[in-house]
Formats: structure tokens, C-alpha cells, sequence
């Protein structure tokens, strides 16, 4: 081999040095980006937990419609139940689940990796106990306002379920009894 070629042959060659920077570069810019993609997965996960709350709550509208106007009775501790035998209550897949609701949309990804009620509670969310059995003409609240009358409100202010616990960056995503809900992040 001649000299020129030899010389062609080594520009052509990476040098150890040169390799070493091109992983340190490329291991700060994934550096700069794992925290980012961590907030990207979050929010991808409380956008899934929306989605199975929206598909709770049309479930609802559709059981409200086929039970005389009224919102269904479902435990909301199944692991400790707050009706009593005779109060007919479900969990919200036997409530729910010939109107749509499968095991599938009672899972919140963040509730899986995170306090799990999933496994607890057959559900990682909570039905709210003022919601069970009310007349959605006629939402009425049993809690007193200070002239001892029952609050009635409409059904866009009346929670039907919500997340255990406060998992999607400190908050919860609610589900109202008009069908919308209200993320807590």
C-alpha cells in the first residue's frame, strides 16, 4: 500500500476519542428527554383514565334510561360495603356491564402502577354514594343546608364517580352525572 492510500484509509476511520464524544452527546440529549417522555406517558394515562370515565358515565345514561330515571345503587368500598344486603347494591361491573362497562375500562393505568384499588376494589374508581338511586329529574342531596331543606342540583354538578385517590399529578378526574368529566390535572 502506498502512503497516500494509507493516509485516505485513516481519514476515513473513527478514533476512539471521537466515538466516546458521540455517545456522550447522544446520552445528554436522552437525558434532556426522559423527563419529558415521563410527563408525555402521565398525561397519555390520565387522557386514558378520561376516556374510561366518559365510557362510565354513558354506561349510566343508559342504565338511568332503562330504571325509570334513576342513577343505579353501587358500592363504592366492595371490600367494605356501606349498604346494607337488603339495599340491592352492585359493583359497577354487575351494574354496568350490560350497558358496556367491561373490567378493561374500570382500569386507570395510573391506579396500576401507583395504590392499585383495582385489585382491592374490582375498580379504580369510586362510585359516590350521593349519586346511587337518585331521580335524575330531580337530583336532591342529603346533606342539610343550614335551614334544614335538602339541596337539589342539576345533574352536571352531581358526581357519579371519580378516581381513589389523587393519582394524576396530585388530582383526580371526576365524572359528573351529565356525562363530562373534569380532569385534576
Amino acid at each position: 500500500m502506498t502512503s497516500a492510500r494509507k493516509a485516505t484509509n485513516a481519514r476515513k476511520a473513527f478514533t476512539l476519542v471521537e466515538l466516546l464524544l458521540v455517545i456522550a452527546i447522544i446520552g445528554c440529549l436522552v437525558s434532556l428527554l426522559m423527563p419529558s417522555l415521563a410527563t408525555m406517558r402521565q398525561k397519555a394515562d390520565s387522557l386514558r383514565c378520561v376516556s374510561n370515565m366518559r365510557q362510565i358515565g354513558v354506561a349510566a345514561l343508559l342504565y338511568v334510561n332503562d330504571h325509570g330515571q334513576r342513577t343505579p345503587v353501587i358500592e363504592p368500598w366492595p371490600s367494605q360495603p356501606v349498604y346494607s344486603s337488603t339495599d340491592g347494591a352492585q359493583t359497577m361491573l354487575q351494574a354496568l356491564g350490560p350497558y358496556g362497562v367491561t373490567t378493561d375500562v374500570l382500569q386507570c393505568p395510573s391506579d396500576l402502577k401507583g395504590p392499585n384499588y383495582y385489585a382491592k376494589e374490582g375498580s379504580s374508581y369510586q362510585w359516590f354514594p350521593g349519586a346511587s338511586n337518585q331521580n335524575t329529574h330531580a337530583v336532591t342531596f342529603a346533606f342539610p343546608r343550614m335551614d334544614n331543606q335538602s339541596a337539589t342540583l342539576p345533574m352536571s354538578r352531581l358526581f357519579l364517580a371519580f378516581d381513589y385517590s389523587a393519582i394524576h399529578n396530585g388530582g383526580s378526574n371526576v365524572l359528573f352525572g351529565d356525562g363530562h368529566v373534569a380532569s385534576g390535572n
